[in-house]
């Protein structure tokens, strides 16, 4: 059964294809015409037979009536007829008096000129019949195999074209069957192919752009470090400044380690070389988890640090790294605050997504500064300690998790950060073309 089905399928699959459908109705056609043909030259040569055995038998009936002039009213009855009125031993008699001249079924052809001439024309018409249809058949059939080899053709030449020059193909092919699978799966390479090279320029553009932006930022604390290493070498630095300079250099490591250690963590997000190990868990953990390192650096700017959340949020997450997102934020939010500031963090849920709201109480972020506060080393004001990764940082982890994040200002000042994440995450597999 399991062999009937799979045959059935695969003849489903074969009649699917135009070339397979134009053959099968030219081969109908082709049996069609044939059968119409021969019906014709068969009722022409039964007519052309009729005719030339009437030519016979009128010019023997003539002969024998001028030979004997007393039969002449029989002859034409008896020929009409064929015997079949007469003496039944008439045809026996015949037939011997035939065979002492040779006239039995040993008779060559040739010497009988109505059987020579039908079966002359018989054939002739037969042979030329047959080489013409079978021509005409056989150039039919090899321009309905070529067709798909054409359309191959100028598939592989649009391709070729389209990689070269990296555009889109000017030529494609939207058809049922195998081919048309296969020319949809030609244009489909070719779009990921042309995006592949985008992506690649992109990538590259991309990197000049970070190797400038990182040389440019470890430019300034490497030169520091130079300068108080010559000083510290200098014999006459007291201990006092020599402790001085040592602070200094160990706040410049540090900054460097962090803008390193950053910057990796991008490149890994964007490179989708980091896996995320969601697993559900409250969200009020994760803010306490972002929150509480951050605490020391609230007290520092007299800034203060508000959690409200409506209710039990409970959502599948990656706990430590969205806490670093939201700890970005936050760290953001302290920096930009004035003394005596409060950073709101907000959280509610719907059954689509969910929502934590980062706020704070600061100046706020400019119109023409919001597109561009998501790119690295970008910086809105110099309030600010960083050097434009945190937030870069917030927005890849976020969108990791298939969230957005997004910016605005405050409806009474300050700038307010709004991360939304999908509740659930529905998986759904396109079905290849060979399943379709």
């Amino acid at each position: 059964m399991e062999r009937l089905n799979e045959g059935r399928r695969r003849a489903a699959r074969l009649w699917r294809n135009p070339g397979v459908r134009r053959l099968a109705l030219l081969g109908l056609a082709s049996l069609l015409a044939a059968l119409a043909l021969a019906w014709a030259y068969v009722a022409y040569e039964t007519h052309r037979l009729k005719q030339d055995w009437l030519d016979r038998d009128v010019r023997l009936i003539g002969e024998l009536a001028a030979a004997h002039p007393e039969l002449a009213d029989e002859l034409p009855a008896l020929f009409a007829s064929g015997g079949a009125d007469g003496d039944p031993e008439a045809p026996a008699r015949g037939r011997e008096l035939a065979a002492k001249y040779g006239l039995d079924g040993d008779l060559d052809n040739a010497l009988l000129p109505v059987v020579s001439a039908f079966e002359s024309r018989g054939r002739a018409v037969l042979l030329g019949g047959i080489g013409v249809f079978a021509l005409a058949l056989a150039v039919l059939v090899i321009l309905e195999f070529n067709r798909p080899f054409r359309e191959i053709r100028r598939l592989a030449l649009s391709l070729e074209k389209a990689v070269k020059m990296n555009r889109p193909m000017d030529y494609r092919l939207y058809g049922e069957g195998e081919l048309g699978l296969l020319a949809h799966g030609v244009q489909e390479l070719s779009l990921r192919l042309q995006e592949t090279i985008s992506q690649l320029h992109r990538e590259k553009d991309f990197l000049k752009e970070t190797v400038a932006d990182i040389s440019h930022q470890l430019k300034t604390p490497l030169a520091s470090l130079m300068i108080y290493v010559e000083l510290l070498q200098d014999a006459r630095t007291s201990p006092s400044d020599a402790r001085e300079f040592l602070e200094t250099c160990r706040r410049e490591l540090e900054r460097m380690e962090w803008l390193t250690l950053t910057l990796l963590k991008i490149a890994r997000l964007e490179a989708d070389a980091l896996e995320l190990h969601p697993a559900v868990s409250a969200l009020a953990d994760t803010v306490e988890q972002a929150v509480d390192p951050l605490r020391r650096l609230a007290d520092e700017h007299e800034v203060r640090i508000v959690v409200e959340e409506r209710e039990r949020i409970v959502f599948s997450h990656d706990e430590r790294w969205l806490a670093e997102a939201i700890g970005n934020l936050v760290k953001n939010a302290i920096e930009h605050s004035p003394p005596g500031g409060t950073v709101r963090i907000r959280s509610e849920q719907t059954p689509i997504f969910v929502r934590l709201t980062v706020s704070d109480e600061g100046e706020g972020i400019e119109e023409r500064h919001l597109p561009h506060i998501f790119k690295k080393f970008y910086s809105a004001s110099s309030g600010g300690s960083g050097v434009g990764l945190g937030l870069p940082l917030a927005k890849s982890i976020v969108e990791r998790h298939e969230g957005v994040l997004s910016a605005s200002r405050g409806e009474s000042g300050g700038t307010r950060f709004v991360i939304a994440i999908p509740n659930s995450r529905a998986s759904y597999r396109p079905p290849s073309l060979t399943e379709l």
